[in-house]
This record gives structure tokens, sequence and C-alpha cells, in this order.
């Protein structure tokens, strides 16, 4: 009887494995286009599949120019990466010298078939069609982020 308790409970535990998460930051001065970038993307996962990331970046340039490019840049890529694979909601706010954008990532959303075939996405990084943790480790990495797992 002990052992069929245990065996419940270490199931119940196992069954029942809580959504964690972790940060990447990045820093990027671009010297070439006039501009900073400053990100923090919050990676939620469980069971380490990704779940959903949050994302804050801003572009800083004196240039007014450069903002008003990677404002449009910007609006119409979240634009075109909602409308293709979905699960991404956002928001683009900008001034003479910053474009602010906020974004929400459900991957339970997110059409990673499609993203896999089109290149946006390693192969490698999904698992039955599921984003794995070491996978957006691998991403955010590859663009300079610094990961606190």
């Amino acid at each position: 009887m002990k052992k069929i308790i245990i065996l419940i409970f270490a199931l119940f535990l196992v069954g029942c494995s809580k959504e964690e998460m972790f940060t990447c930051n990045i820093e990027i001065d671009n010297n070439v286009q006039n501009y900073t970038m400053k990100g923090i993307y919050t990676i939620y996962y469980k069971d380490n599949f990704v779940t959903k990331i949050e994302k804050k970046e801003q572009y800083i340039s004196p240039d007014e120019e450069v903002i008003n490019y990677l404002n449009e840049s910007k609006s119409l890529e979240y634009y075109n990466l909602n409308d293709l694979y979905g699960g991404y909601t956002y928001t683009i706010n900008y001034n003479e010298t910053s474009v602010a954008i906020t974004s929400k990532i459900d991957l339970s959303l997110v059409d990673l078939k499609k993203m896999e075939q089109d290149k946006k996405i390693d192969k490698d990084y999904v698992i039955n069609n599921r984003l794995t943790k070491s996978g957006i480790v691998r991403v955010y990495e590859s663009k300079g982020a610094i990961c606190d797992i």
C-alpha cells in the first residue's frame, strides 16, 4: 500500500510541474545606422518547452529619420509576424528620439511548422511543434543577448 501511495504522489508531482521563467538581455550600439537597441526578453516555459515570450525593446537615436524608419519597419515586421504565424500581440510607441515595442507571443497560437518552412526558426529548435527552451536561448544568444539561465 505504501508503494502505491508513493507512486501516486510521485505521479502527481511530475504531472503538476509549474511554469518557470528566465530572461535574456541585449544591448546593441549600431554605429553604422546610428541607433542603440536595448531589449529584455522574458521567456516562460514548462517542461522545457516555451509557452510564451514577453519582449520589451527600445530603439534610441538622435536622428529622427532613423526613428521614423525603425517605427515603420518594426510596425510592418510585427504585423507580418502575427498575420503569417499568429500568436503576437504588440504595441509600438515612438517619439522623435525613440521607438518602444512591447509584445507578447503566445506559443500555443503560433504556427511553428510554417515558421520552420519559411526558415524563420531552425527546425532543431522545435520538437513536436513546440519550441524548446534551449532553442530559444540559442535564438537570443545568436543575436548577442545574455540569458540568465
